[in-house]
């Protein structure tokens, strides 16, 4: 079953995320079920869990790899919870583990897996208008596409929930560009 990872968003307690990041979350998750693949995020709050919401409403499967050592922070739409207690160090889990990541909005969290993700070759579609960095990478990307010059891995950009998930359907399929490790790029 091919694994598409969403990214993007927490909310913590007092904050709240825009509603049409929300709303365009819970729409890739929905379009992910579609695509019958499976949906892997982080297990918690805000895009995460609007995603898995999307998901499961739509018949899918979801898994989430939570920060935590115990699952009191998750949320109900997850068939599958890793409790790693690894905090931040979890987002390895997440885009070593899907076959292409779906950016929905994004803080310095989002950031570190479209890094972990680009240095592992796993294919990442950042959904436009969403907010974060998934708006804030495409005018610095190399060749418009690229993080740095080893142009390691496309990222492409999606202007629609979709959208995304076709493109990330795709590029999920496609075969690695040589990466059988977890040393990544800068390991081979």
């Amino acid at each position: 079953m091919l694994k598409i990872g969403v990214i993007g968003n927490a909310q913590r307690a007092g904050e709240s995320l825009p509603p049409e990041q929300l709303q365009a979350a819970e729409a890739v998750g929905r379009a992910i079920a579609g695509a019958g693949a499976a949906l892997i995020a982080g297990g918690t709050s805000g895009v995460m869990e609007a995603s898995a919401r999307g998901a499961k409403e739509a018949g899918g499967l979801t898994v989430g790899f939570l920060p935590q050592a115990d699952t009191s922070h998750a949320h109900a739409y997850s068939d599958l919870l890793f409790p790693t207690g690894m905090g931040t160090m979890r987002n390895v889990l997440t885009a070593r583990c899907s076959d292409a990541i779906i950016a929905v909005g994004g803080g310095v969290g989002t950031l570190n897996e479209i890094t972990l993700a680009y240095d592992y070759a796993i294919p990442i579609v950042l959904l436009a208008g969403s907010g974060g960095w998934s708006d804030r990478l495409p005018p610095v990307l190399v060749d418009a596409k690229f993080l740095d010059e080893r142009r390691v891995v496309a990222i492409t950009v999606a202007t629609s929930p979709e959208e995304a998930v076709k493109q990330a359907v795709t590029r999920g399929l496609e075969p690695r560009s040589g990466q059988t490790s977890l040393v990544g790029w800068a390991g081979q």
